[in-house]
């Protein structure tokens, strides 16, 4: 009776799995090549339970998969307006920069927001940008594995609108530079403002302005949500600057009042416990 019951388990559960994943390569591809290449689909995806994570998909697997056996489609037939959606479920502060730098590692530089909304919790991002070919699927979410963020869902209406959900629980920004309490850094010359990930607790910040730099100090306190907790500005040339860490400080972003050229000899920098 107990293997009975395990057995129809088992098949239940391969059944539904089956049916989420079919669901969802038809989504992705299209309802046409999906019945066009009904038996290849079954074919390369005879172990369906193993395109499954807990009730999720596993993207980044299907997509490699679709992609190698050349099913999906992303070029379109001339430049078009393609709307993408963004949800994301934790610090929408930080999800929202994650994904902005996420799109310039990509290469999309240009895109008009078309609604943007939060909450506590919650983000809702809504882009369109003209390209000849949709964002690559793929490539985006590992991209923002890199940031320890998840692609828990994607939906696609045509060859022009897309729906991406995104677990950002554990997000991290993979570009800032990391540094212990107690240990010096020197900056070389920056490309954008540095951005500061603190290992510990922080009392203060000591920065140093390299010889002929003319530094006029913006520094802001971000907390681990990215909120903003303080920020410091100096309308004046600084050769050093000693700072007070708020309590909670996570994040320190440093930039020059006017222009990145003011501090392109680099900077050093200590932080106390």
């Amino acid at each position: 009776m107990i293997k009975k019951i395990f057995f129809l388990t088992l098949l239940a559960l391969t059944l539904q799995a089956s049916t989420i994943l079919d669901n969802k390569i038809s989504n992705l591809i299209g309802e046409f090549d999906y019945i066009k290449h009904k038996n290849l689909i079954n074919y390369i995806f005879k172990d369906k339970q193993s395109y499954i994570i807990g009730e999720n998909i596993d993207y980044i697997k299907v997509i490699k998969k679709l992609q190698s056996n050349g099913l999906l489609n992303l070029s379109l037939d001339r430049p078009k307006d393609v709307y993408i959606k963004f949800n994301t479920n934790h610090d929408p502060v930080k999800s929202l920069k994650i994904l902005k730098d996420t799109l310039k590692s990509l290469g999309f530089y240009y895109y008009f927001t078309k609604t943007l909304k939060y909450d506590k919790e919650n983000l809702n991002w809504e882009i369109k940008l003209k390209t000849e070919a949709a964002i690559d699927p793929l490539i985006l979410a590992n991209e923002l594995y890199k940031q320890n963020c998840r692609v828990a869902d994607i939906k696609r209406e045509g060859d022009n609108k897309w729906e991406y959900s995104i677990d950002t629980t554990f997000s991290s920004l993979n570009n800032s530079i990391q540094i212990t309490v107690d240990e010096k850094k020197y900056l070389r010359k920056p490309l954008k403002p540095y951005l500061l990930n603190i290992k510990g607790d922080a009392s203060s910040i000591t920065i140093v302005s390299k010889i002929l730099n003319s530094w006029f100090p913006k520094v802001v306190f971000y907390d681990k949500s990215l909120n903003i907790l303080k920020i410091i500005k100096e309308d004046k040339v600084h050769g050093k600057l000693v700072l007070e860490v708020p309590q909670n400080t996570k994040y320190i972003k440093i930039d020059d009042l006017y222009t990145l050229i003011n501090i392109k000899r680099g900077l050093s920098i200590i932080i106390k416990e």
